[in-house]
């Protein structure tokens, strides 16, 4: 583990924080860049950084404090201590969704072209996030004999590079959504939203999954947290696909009519569907 990256004088630069500003400037790049593109105010592009930044941060150490109460309660100065780690994903994610909606309205955008080019800047950002938390050591993983298993200090057996796991299928994420957003903005039929809520189903998923890998996870009756919160992100993001374009309600309606109740295109035309 590298949780100082190096020290300047008096100056401390620590892996994990300097990998939370390294993320903020790729995904302030990607979200100006694209942002420009459509024809949005480069000024207001970066004050949306800016603002996303602080939601992010505010949002996802509340989170992640409610969550760990218990300790925050014992020694609350421990709340100050952001830079040792303690941000909670979900968290970030809805004061970040909320505060967007208030701005983009505000500022009279389109809500889900901004949120698409928004969700690949964030997925770049996580990548390099999750590579700061393995530097730092925190969100480690469970106990494992693998090969690739890393030993993190005080702590005792090699354990899962659960951070690593998540930076690459993040990477995975970033790749598709960007290859699919560029063959959206060239479709005759687009519709905006969709990379937005595919960023949610797959990041959902891959912390579901790879929820089962930590060590520290956060538990509602025998359930971890993150994995209550994934599905029930995931399974709305679903449904918002559906409805945005993904399917045709109207031939679904069909198919199933006629699957489970053998009813045919007569009777399907008689009653409208």
């Amino acid at each position: 583990m590298l949780p100082i990256l190096f020290r300047v004088g008096p100056i401390t630069v620590y892996s994990y924080g300097f990998f939370l500003v390294l993320a903020y400037f790729a995904a302030t790049f990607i979200l100006w860049r694209e942002g420009k593109r459509q024809g949005y105010n480069e000024e207001k592009l970066l004050d949306f950084s800016i603002i996303s930044l602080i939601a992010s941060l505010v949002g996802g150490r509340i989170y992640y404090v409610l969550l760990n109460w218990g300790f925050f309660a014992a020694d609350p100065v421990n709340l100050l201590f952001f830079w040792d780690g303690g941000f909670a994903f979900h968290g970030s994610l809805v004061a970040v969704i909320l505060v967007g909606i208030y701005f983009i309205r505000r500022w009279k955008w389109s809500f889900f072209q901004v949120a698409d080019i928004s969700a690949i800047a964030a997925s770049a950002a996580l990548v390099l996030g999750k590579i700061g938390a393995f530097l730092a050591g925190i969100d480690f993983g469970k106990v494992s004999d693998l090969p690739w298993a890393v030993r993190f200090p005080d702590l005792v057996g090699a354990r899962h590079p659960v951070q690593l796991y998540e930076a690459a299928a993040y990477v995975a994420i970033f790749g598709l959504l960007y290859f699919f957003y560029f063959k959206i903005l060239t479709s005759k039929n687009m519709v905006s939203g969709k990379i937005f809520f595919s960023f949610l189903v797959l990041t959902s998923l891959a912390r579901a999954v790879l929820e089962f890998f930590r060590a520290d996870s956060d538990l509602v009756f025998s359930i971890p947290v993150a994995i209550i919160a994934s599905v029930v992100v995931a399974g709305g993001s679903l449904v918002a696909l559906y409805y945005f374009g993904l399917r045709n309600f109207r031939e679904d309606t069909r198919t199933f009519l006629t699957f489970v109740f053998g009813l045919n295109a007569k009777i399907l035309r008689k009653l409208k569907i």
